[in-house]
């Protein structure tokens, strides 16, 4: 085989060309020929990133998972005196992420998953400073909220939604399934829990967590002609 290569080389670049096609059309009777013609991809490489001591970057990958409930919890703590600006920061790297003075960001890749309810939660706490002059308490500090009138509505009306709609769970649950509020399994387990109140908190707080959208369709439904005759206590809530 070295006297085969070598003659075909010192013939030249048009006979080295014909023999890598001879080999190419041939590669199936050799498994390592394969490798020569068809590489294996590279890989891209990973995201940089870069945080200073108060600051978070996640870059978590979750991939090809089936979870009914996902709780994406980040939380970081931050001392302002410790914050720089201007040139006093120095030089920072180039990175694809870069976060600074206790910020957050959320870099994570979520693909081939199948998850009906997905919590994302973002909490920053502020250390105490020791000083007299600052305004900033020493208390959790969650990042503004993305809730909006919909759910705010639901929200400060829970306890006497909790109230009037366990007396017949039941018929709430059918109606919330039949305008795809909750997915069949979770219409399952809300079913068959035992305690009314407790079928009623769930569903309401399962509604919360979806988002928007739900609490949106979720009022609609309590403003039914007959769900208002079923519960004929929520025509005390104005709309």
């Amino acid at each position: 085989m070295e006297v085969l290569l070598s003659t075909i080389i010192k013939k030249g670049d048009d006979t080295c060309h014909s023999f890598l096609d001879i080999l190419e059309e041939n590669q199936a009777h050799y498994q390592q020929l394969k490798q020569l013609f068809n590489p294996a991809p590279q890989k891209s490489a990973a995201p940089t990133a870069h945080a200073d001591s108060c600051s978070v970057v996640t870059m978590r990958e979750i991939t090809d998972v089936q979870l009914e409930t996902l709780n994406v919890e980040i939380k970081t703590e931050i001392d302002p005196r410790s914050w720089k600006t201007g040139t006093a920061v120095g030089p920072v790297l180039q990175r694809d992420y870069t976060a600074l003075n206790g910020s957050v960001i959320c870099a994570d890749k979520i693909s081939g998953v199948n998850i009906d309810v997905l919590n994302l939660s973002v909490s920053v706490k502020s250390v105490n400073t020791g000083r007299q002059d600052t305004a900033t308490p020493s208390v959790d500090e969650t990042l503004p909220s993305l809730q909006g009138p919909a759910a705010k509505m639901i929200i400060s009306n829970k306890l006497r939604l909790i109230d009037w709609l366990s007396a017949d769970p039941s018929f709430i649950l059918q109606n919330v399934q039949q305008k795809n509020i909750v997915s069949n399994r979770q219409y399952g387990n809300l079913k068959d829990l035992s305690q009314r109140g407790e079928t009623v908190i769930n569903l309401i707080d399962l509604v919360i967590r979806k988002g928007e959208k739900a609490c949106s369709l979720f009022l609609e439904v309590l403003k039914q002609p007959d769900i208002l005759e079923t519960y004929p206590n929520l025509n005390k809530i104005k709309w």
